[in-house]
């Protein structure tokens, strides 16, 4: 009786490439989740994101279902916009933003910073502002290439999860602006107090 070909076997308790690389991609996640000093609202700002991103893909080329993918993209975008600018926003980086109508239908951004941005820790900083500007340029791409494509109907989608994500951008990029300006400004009155002091004039 012939021995049977064990040529093709697996040695036992050897891990495949797959599961290895997999396990390393988690570990990695793991140690920068430990080093944030929020990880919870880390994984959040991301988690819809991820959920939006999986949806649209597989309603817009695995499966075409347009209504259904345009419902849970719509719930997605929405739930991503109003964590971005209302919880992660503020714990990760310290700023929030919000855009008021007047009574003669004017508009205000409205800003608020945390005055001591050198606490903010790094790696939450990082998370948000990376995620914040990759979020719109990608649903750039899709809604430039539906519009290739001439695909009118997934266009509309692409626009409306564009202007969500473009609106956080852009809240945080000018909230992020008027609060270095603000702390430039109050750095160069100190100075100026400090230099009137020595001078006797205070």
């Amino acid at each position: 009786m012939a021995p049977p070909d064990l040529s093709n076997a697996t040695p036992q308790g050897q891990v495949g490439s797959g599961e290895v690389e997999g396990a390393s991609s988690q570990n990695r996640i793991m140690q920068v989740l430990q080093t944030a000093a929020h990880p919870v609202t880390c994984v959040f700002h991301v988690a819809f994101k991820i959920a939006l991103l999986l949806v649209y893909i597989y309603g817009r080329y695995l499966h075409s279902a347009y209504v259904t993918t345009f419902i849970m993209s719509t719930i997605f975008a929405a739930l991503d916009f109003w964590t971005v600018k209302n919880v992660s926003g503020r714990l990760l980086v310290g700023l929030r933003w919000w855009n008021m109508i007047k009574e003669d239908g004017s508009s205000e951004w409205i800003f608020e910073s945390n005055p001591n941005e050198d606490n903010l820790n790094a790696t939450d900083r990082n998370v948000f502002w990376a995620v914040t500007y990759v979020w719109p340029v990608l649903w750039g791409v899709f809604l430039v290439m539906n519009i290739l494509n001439f695909s009118l109907d997934w266009v509309l989608l692409n626009i409306m999860i564009f202007v969500f994500a473009g609106a956080n951008l852009a809240g945080y990029w000018k909230c992020s602006n008027d609060a270095k300006k603000r702390a430039q400004s109050w750095v160069q009155s100190q100075g100026m107090r400090a230099v009137a002091g020595a001078m006797g004039f205070s």
